[in-house]
Order: C-alpha cells, then sequence, then structure tokens
C-alpha cells in the first residue's frame, strides 16, 4: 500500500480523484452535470449551486471536503505545525450532518487506498493521519468557530432554520464560516448549494450575485432535477408537476419562487383586475395612510376605503409617492387637498408626528398617529397580510407598490417572526408601510368614530386622539386595559 507521504504528498485535481476509481471515484460513475460542476469548482473560490432535488448536492459536497483533506498538500503549508486543518461541511440538522459524514466513510472505505489513511471515525467527524479533520454538524454559526478551514460546504443553505435566528441562520453560519477560511486565500474552496427556497435570504442573494459577477472568484450554476440527474424517470417528473406545479418549479425546476422568507406570498399581491385610480364616490370611509419624509425617501401616501355594498372588502383608490422637497411642509398640501377631496381622515407614523398633526390640524383634518415599533409593526403588517391572504383588499396596478410589498421579509428573533421593509435605492418601503396603515385603521366593521370636543383638541368617541399631544394607538389600549 502507498505510504501517506506518496498519496497526499502530490496535488489532484478534484475532478481526477473523482474520476479515479482507487482514489474518491471507487464505485463512483459521474454524470455530465457532476463533472461539470466539479470542474467549476476546481476553478473557483467560491461556487454557489442551484440544482432541484435529487441532483447529488450531498455527494458533492462529501467528495469536495475529503479531496480537501487528502489530495491538496499545498494547503498544509498554510496552518501552523501540529496544528489540524479542517474541512467543514454544514446541513440544515444533526441527522443530515451525519449523513454527510457517512457519505464520506463509504466514499473512503471503498477505496483500498484512502482506507489506511483513517485516524478515527465518529457520527460527526473523519480524522485523517495527515493532519486533516472532515467535519459536519448542523446550521448553527457556534460549530467550527475559529477553525482553519479550507473547505467550506453549506449543503441545503437556503433551508437552514433555526427555532432562535430562523431564515436568518444562513446569514449566521456564513459570518462565522467564510471568515474561517482566509487564511487560505483563493486556495480555499466554497460551496454554497441549495435547492432554492424563496427568492430572498442568504442562498439567493449570493447566487444573484455571483450569476452577477459582482463576487470576485465566483461562479453561479443552475440546473433542475431532469437536467442535473439523468436516473430520474420523466413520468415521475411529469406526475409531480400535474400534482403541484407552483412546488415543482421550485423543488424540481430550482426556481427562485416568492415563498420562503417572503412575507407576503407574490400571488397575493397581484391586482385581480386592471384598473387604475378610483374617485371619491366609488367607496366610502375613506381614510389616507401616510409614511411621512422631508429629506431622503418618499413621502408615501395610500388612500383605502370601504365598499358600498361590502363594508368588510376594501379599496385602494389612490397610491402617491412625493418626492421629498428637503423641508417642511412637503407635501402636505398635497395631502390636505387629498383628504378634502375623499373626505377622508388621516392616520399617520409617528415620524415628526408633532409638526405634521399640527399642520393637518389647522387646515382641517386632524390625524391619528399610530406608534410603528416593532411589536407594532409586526401588528399593523399582519393585519393587511390577513387581509390579502382572505381577498378582503382589492389592489390596483401600481408597481412601485407591488414591488415594495413583494420585498416584505419574514425576520426571525428569539423566536418570535416580524416583518422586514428593506431599503432598495430611495425607497424604504414608504408605500407599503402607507397602505398598512390605511388598512389597519379600517380594521373593524364599525362606522367612522363621532368626535367630541375635549381640552381644547378634538377626540373620537372612544377617546382615541387627534391631537398633536394625542396617546398612540397602543397607549390607549393599554390604558384601557
Amino acid at each position: 500500500m502507498k505510504s501517506v507521504t506518496a498519496l497526499t504528498a502530490k496535488p489532484v485535481t478534484l475532478l481526477e480523484a473523482c474520476e479515479d476509481p482507487k482514489l474518491l471515484g471507487a464505485g463512483l460513475d459521474l454524470w455530465p452535470w457532476q463533472r461539470k460542476v466539479l470542474g467549476a469548482i476546481e476553478r473557483h473560490r467560491l461556487t454557489v449551486l442551484a440544482a432541484g432535488r435529487r441532483s447529488s448536492k450531498t455527494t458533492m459536497a462529501a467528495l469536495l471536503c475529503l479531496h480537501g483533506c487528502l489530495f491538496s498538500p499545498g494547503l498544509d503549508a498554510m496552518v501552523r505545525p501540529g496544528e489540524r486543518r479542517y474541512s467543514v461541511a454544514v446541513a440544515t440538522n444533526l441527522r443530515q450532518a451525519r449523513l454527510l459524514v457517512a457519505a464520506g466513510r463509504s466514499i473512503v472505505e471503498r477505496s483500498p487506498l484512502l482506507a489506511g489513511l483513517v485516524e478515527s471515525i465518529t457520527d460527526d467527524a473523519i480524522e485523517f493521519v495527515n493532519g486533516t479533520d472532515f467535519a459536519a454538524f448542523p446550521c448553527t454559526s457556534r460549530g467550527g468557530r475559529g477553525w482553519p478551514i479550507s473547505t467550506l460546504a453549506m449543503d441545503e443553505a437556503a433551508h437552514f432554520l433555526s427555532e432562535s435566528d430562523g431564515y436568518q441562520t444562513a446569514e449566521r453560519v456564513w459570518e462565522a464560516l467564510a471568515p474561517s477560511t482566509a487564511q487560505f486565500g483563493d486556495a480555499a474552496r466554497i460551496v454554497v448549494c441549495s435547492t432554492p427556497f424563496g427568492s430572498t435570504g442568504l442562498f439567493a442573494d449570493l447566487y444573484r450575485r455571483a450569476e452577477a459577477g459582482e463576487l470576485a472568484n465566483a461562479v453561479a450554476l443552475h440546473a433542475t432535477t431532469a437536467e442535473a440527474n439523468p436516473k430520474i424517470a420523466p413520468d415521475f417528473l411529469a406526475t409531480e408537476h400535474l400534482r403541484d406545479p407552483a412546488s415543482f418549479r421550485q423543488e424540481y425546476g430550482a426556481e427562485f419562487t416568492a415563498s420562503g422568507d417572503a412575507y407576503i406570498d407574490w400571488d397575493l399581491v397581484t391586482p385581480p383586475a386592471k384598473r387604475g385610480v378610483l374617485g371619491p364616490d366609488a367607496g366610502r370611509e375613506w381614510v389616507i395612510g401616510l409614511d411621512p419624509a422631508f429629506s431622503k425617501d418618499n413621502f408615501g401616501a395610500v388612500i383605502v376605503g370601504r365598499h358600498h355594498h361590502d363594508r368588510r372588502r376594501l379599496l385602494v383608490a389612490r397610491v402617491e409617492a412625493f418626492k421629498s422637497r428637503g423641508a417642511f411642509p412637503g407635501p402636505l398640501p398635497e395631502i390636505v387637498a387629498l383628504a378634502r377631496n375623499y373626505n377622508a381622515r388621516v392616520v399617520t407614523d409617528q415620524y415628526e408626528k408633532e409638526p405634521v398633526c399640527d399642520f393637518l390640524r389647522r387646515h382641517g383634518h386632524p390625524a391619528r398617529v399610530h406608534e410603528m415599533r416593532a411589536e407594532s409593526k409586526t401588528e399593523v403588517f399582519s393585519n393587511l397580510r390577513a387581509r390579502l391572504e382572505d381577498g378582503s383588499v382589492e389592489l390596483y396596478e401600481h408597481p412601485p407598490l407591488i414591488a415594495e410589498l413583494r420585498r416584505l421579509r419574514t425576520k426571525f428573533t428569539a423566536g418570535r417572526a416580524a416583518v422586514v421593509n428593506p431599503r432598495v435605492g430611495g425607497s424604504h418601503g414608504d408605500l407599503a408601510q402607507a397602505l398598512a396603515l390605511a388598512v389597519y385603521e379600517l380594521r373593524t366593521g364599525g362606522s367612522r368614530p363621532g368626535r367630541m370636543r375635549s381640552g381644547g383638541y378634538e377626540r373620537d368617541a372612544i377617546g382615541q386622539s387627534y391631537d398633536p399631544n394625542h396617546l398612540s394607538i397602543n397607549q390607549e389600549r393599554r390604558q384601557r386595559r
């Protein structure tokens, strides 16, 4: 049997090792797609692989990690004497992580040359006599932090979830482990592979950036299940497509569809019929939701009212994104004109609430403020999502608003889900928030509350203030309790 030195001293490319039956290729019959992927990994520091189900992603991750341990002797000079070097694979859970190690073990044990290089094997790692380890663990940012990692594989990265961080888990793992490859420079290899799960998140972002050439020494590869795996029967795929076409696009077509961490399903924010702006006579009990801005962001305003014959049905009548003018009162005169035209009441968030409410009150249209803090913001957007899901909100074709609603994301922290309204260019989701506020104001089926004078300013019948010095909705709720 060849000595350890003879086997590992000379570099062998990843594809060569996988095609050699005496090395990693024992018992393997590589598919054309596998050869393409393995060749790309050899040429790039970062490979982002989007592939359908049963595309051998786990097998290729195990092959990559074994190659990093056994056939990359140049990397040994980049660690301290006596320090072990690691190939690390991260999986969606502990069971999947151990499947990666089991796959690596079966590959090594099939080779009469490589089996003798194993020093020890556990469920979680394979130690080799040349001072390298192939370790795998579930998606956590704690495992592997601080290790010298020359090869990193993130298997099914789009599906990395945890109770504490939810869909942000993949980002935490990336932030913890990718820097551990830095000491190996361009000689390190990172593969992030997955069947897509939604159109946002770390995996989707890395894929888009690699595909666009925004990441140095990186490549993005894509394959459907049919393209990657010639052993999957066409009849099976045809049956799956008929059973659930939407799921098929993601699971077998490897498309980045709108699901995953999207806060609102894309299909829910597609207007059911093409129409334009509605006039005041098209509905009643109009509300203008505001997301004020007086500097960089747009000043968002959305008018929502009730259908004449169905109080539950809400109509989005008009959407306005006023360009900020850099000084108060900005577009507030236009807001006053809209409020008069629609005989609408106004609801706004806490930004510059005193001057905004004072200006509107002085012009005959006092506003209500809803403090958009973390908890209340999620409550407001959850109400909007529920309305969209049950079909009781009718949108119209307004591309900026539709885009903002589709960009809303779910953020998980400490086991709780919250809404994230991301900034893109000059938009910070101003229209989406204005819509959510207006819909929240109309969340009950009752009529518009009557107003009465009290203490020199206007209150409605249940004590909710329309004055600049009013209590917020949440404060009032707590006091009534």
